[in-house]
């Protein structure tokens, strides 16, 4: 039992109506499954788990603040959970991490964490067929060098997907697609690779093995120490599926990372101090795409705002405000298009990046990569419910080469 017990950073929401004043607490990572439900009081008493506080101090401010003692058996009954529920930091939690770390190495394939979505293949190559256009054997007008695609569901992204990948009507299928992602759920505070092989259900793609580690080599450090991260993460994957659709699972090879948000203080360095630069990692993508011969395509699986009540906003979202969003985002991929990834990241940033755009990492690390390709905006979507009061916006991009 820890005397000093530290909370994980969890996300806790009330219930509502239907029970008042209680609470749900769940783990945004999904490292920790299911959701535990406890009081106000309880809630408090998570509050005071920072790994300073002994349980002692704990029932202090516990009775200062509600005029009762907590009893013992209470306060470790509700440890005992957290512990089990692996919401508290220590060895246990350690162990369980190594546990599902070594399971994920294991495993010959990353599976998809989409393939709920589609009861069978059928109906996965039935959307894809009404959401992309088919390529008709169409020879392309440009040479397509890179793409910046959403990476929300397809019904809300629908828009965007279909402009981007459309774009690569007519194009050959490429050697190797470098696919960069949104660090959404994970653990690192730097760029995230995997060498796992891309299983969904139209197939499965391999990774590129020889370019990641010709990368990692560039950047003077390994890239998937902490590749766990990729398990969940949907950025990359809803990409892979496009890709596979057009072109077939095993006529082209993958290397993909989830690159981490530049806007914050420690800008392109890594927050915790463990990994490459952004703006290093980037570079190496830029001199190893120059000086390869293989046929490589540049992906930024990105959203753009994320605004409403579910992502913290109090108020009401109206035409006014989504017109707001719109010139805020506009603002930022104004920099994409003028060719000023160092200006796109600190309009994102500005202010506090109050919309929360979440890809600014990946879009710039394409922009970079590909300075001699001319950048497009074919697309700008903002998919927005007004009953849940929600809305995230995205872009479709193109990036083509001279010539």
């Amino acid at each position: 039992m820890q005397q000093k017990p530290k909370l994980r950073f969890v996300e806790a929401f009330a219930l509502g109506a239907d029970q008042p004043g209680m609470f749900a607490v769940r783990d945004p990572s999904g490292i920790a499954e299911g959701v535990m439900t406890i009081s106000e009081a309880a809630l408090f008493l998570l509050s005071q788990f920072d790994g300073e506080r002994t349980l002692a101090m704990t029932a202090a401010a516990f009775a200062e603040r509600y005029g009762q003692p907590v009893a013992e058996d209470t306060l470790l009954g509700l440890v005992d959970r957290l512990e089990q529920s692996q919401l508290l930091d220590g060895p246990q939690f350690d162990a369980y991490l190594k546990s599902l770390h070594d399971e994920y190495r294991a495993a010959a394939t990353r599976k998809a964490v989409c393939a709920d979505f589609w009861p069978n293949k059928d109906d996965a190559r039935a959307f894809m067929s009404e959401m992309l256009p088919s390529r008709n054997g169409e020879v392309a007008a440009h040479r397509v060098a890179g793409l910046v695609a959403p990476h929300l569901d397809y019904p809300r992204g629908f828009p965007c997907y279909r402009q981007a990948y459309g774009s690569l009507i007519g194009r050959d299928c490429p050697d190797r697609v470098l696919i960069f992602g949104t660090n959404h759920f994970g653990r690192a505070t730097s760029v995230v690779a995997t060498s796992k092989p891309f299983e969904t259900p139209f197939g499965i793609t391999n990774v590129d093995g020889a370019f990641l580690h010709e990368i990692e080599q560039r950047c003077g450090q390994g890239l998937c120490a902490d590749e766990f991260d990729h398990k969940r993460e949907h950025s990359v994957e809803l990409q892979v599926m496009c890709l596979q659709h057009m072109f077939g699972a095993e006529n082209f090879a993958i290397v993909p990372f989830l690159c981490p948000n530049p806007c914050g203080p420690t800008g392109m360095k890594p927050f915790d101090g463990r990994g490459v630069h952004l703006d290093d990692f980037a570079s190496a993508i830029r001199d190893a795409i120059r000086e390869s011969d293989a046929d490589t395509l540049l992906i930024a699986g990105a959203d753009l705002s994320h605004v409403g009540q579910e992502f913290g906003d109090s108020f009401r979202i109206d035409d006014d405000f989504l017109t707001t969003v719109e010139a805020r985002d506009h603002d930022a991929l104004e920099r994409l298009t003028a060719r000023e990834p160092i200006s796109f990241v600190e309009t994102v940033a500005f202010e506090d990046n109050p919309t929360r755009i979440c890809s600014a990492g990946c879009m710039y690390v394409v922009a970079e990569a590909l300075p001699d390709a001319e950048p497009e905006l074919l697309h700008y979507h903002q998919a927005f419910d007004d009953q849940q009061q929600v809305c995230v916006t995205c872009s479709a991009i193109r990036y083509t080469m001279p010539g």
